[in-house]
């Protein structure tokens, strides 16, 4: 075959070949934009679709349950643990149940405050938090000047639902407790007057607590949470927060944590309530990671020296202690549980930062060690309900004996 003929040969299979990859290419590239708001609805990274028969079999969804069903996933909601089949039942507490009540609630949800997705898997119930981080097909959309928020055609079923049900600028307007009561759950052992009142305070916020199996705490991550208590020799510590700053008089370049209780050890070395310790032998403890590292470095000493502020005021402490020193304990938040109210306010940051989800077995109703803050009152002369703590009336109001 003579020499030109053979490079046209050569030249044609490479452009053929070349053309066949641009297209495959092509055709890959127009999927991923026709799945980009496919299904009836899209928010967070996945769209949605109600459930049909057809789906709740190929899913286990039981034929009671109401919801939609994630028939694609991204991230955000991949990255936190969305899949493909999931029933999404409510969005921070707020119910779902169709595609009309999903998109009203994901217009008004701040995904930068943390989202709770209670969420039906395989017919089993289970809890995830969501924060926003862009996905693939976010770049995207933003690449090809797209719109990025929640997409889906049940507006056109439900002309109502054209704007939404609180608009971006009054939802910002919106009074901080009221919005920290959407973006969290809460703890379980709050007084009924209190859930009372917070309930008034925001009849929006259902009240439904998710009824199956729950996630072990094991499988909710429980030794990885956000740390919020630390304890050493009788020193209890906290982090400092904006606000207890501002209460203690905290100046506000001063970094440390925050003595909330002392006894023991701490309570002889001079430390009080209220003191913000800096360091330790040294070791700056800006936080309780630190802190811990700072007391493993003499855990095996019988002295150390602890740099506190009071009120701006650098002092120095000893502590001494007959057996060795130890190291920090610390604690996470304390569980809390599916479907109750917020009882702080909203920390920038998804509920399960710092807690656990149980709806038995997390606490006591009241702390053990706690002191009763109002000692009910007692008929004098009747005999002690507890060990001998001086004079009665000193604690208690003192009733005249029966007739």
């Amino acid at each position: 075959m003579p020499e030109p003929l053979k490079n046209y040969h050569i030249i044609r299979k490479q452009r053929i070949l070349l053309f066949v990859t641009l297209a495959f290419i092509g055709l890959l590239i127009v999927a991923a934009l026709m799945h980009i708001g496919a299904g009836d609805a899209e928010w967070a990274g996945m769209t949605v679709s109600k459930p049909t028969p057809a789906l709740m079999m190929e899913f286990s969804i039981p034929k009671d349950e109401v919801g939609v069903v994630v028939n694609w996933c991204e991230d955000p909601a991949y990255i936190a643990g969305v899949r493909g089949g999931d029933l999404i039942k409510a969005i921070n507490n707020k119910p779902v149940k169709n595609l009309q009540e999903f998109l009203a609630v994901t217009k008004t949800t701040d995904m930068r405050q943390g989202v709770l997705l209670d969420i039906l898997r395989s017919g089993q119930p289970l809890y995830i938090t969501m924060e926003y981080k862009p996905g693939i097909h976010d770049k995207l959309k933003q690449a090809l000047n797209m719109d990025t928020g929640v997409t889906g055609n049940a507006h056109a079923a439900n002309p109502a639902l054209a704007d939404p049900v609180v608009p971006p600028a009054a939802a910002l307007s919106a009074p901080r407790d009221l919005q920290a009561g959407a973006q969290q759950v809460a703890f379980a052992n709050r007084a009924p007057a209190e859930t009372t009142e917070a309930a008034a305070a925001n009849p929006a916020l259902p009240t439904r607590a998710p009824t199956g199996k729950l996630p072990t705490p094991k499988e909710q991550g429980a030794a990885q949470k956000e740390l919020i208590e630390g304890h050493w020799l009788g020193l209890e510590l906290i982090p400092l927060t904006p606000e207890l700053a501002k209460e203690y008089k905290v100046p506000a370049d001063t970094n440390g944590l925050l003595v909330d209780e002392i006894s023991l050890e701490s309570a002889e070395s001079g430390i009080l309530a209220g003191d913000l310790v800096v360091a330790v032998n040294g070791f700056a403890t800006p936080d309780l990671v630190a802190f811990t590292e700072a007391t493993r470095r003499v855990k095996n000493k019988h002295k150390a020296d602890v740099l506190v502020s009071r009120r701006g005021r650098i002092m120095e402490f000893t502590f001494n202690s007959v057996r060795t020193l130890g190291f920090s304990q610390n604690e996470a938040a304390q569980p809390i549980t599916p479907g109750a109210l917020s009882p702080h306010r909203s920390r920038n940051k998804p509920c399960t930062a710092c807690h656990i989800i149980m709806v038995t077995g997390g606490q006591l109703p009241t702390d053990a060690g706690d002191i009763l803050p109002n000692p009910p009152p007692i008929t004098k002369g009747a005999v002690a309900p507890h060990e001998y703590r001086g004079k009665c009336n000193t604690c208690h109001i003192m009733l005249r004996p029966a007739l």
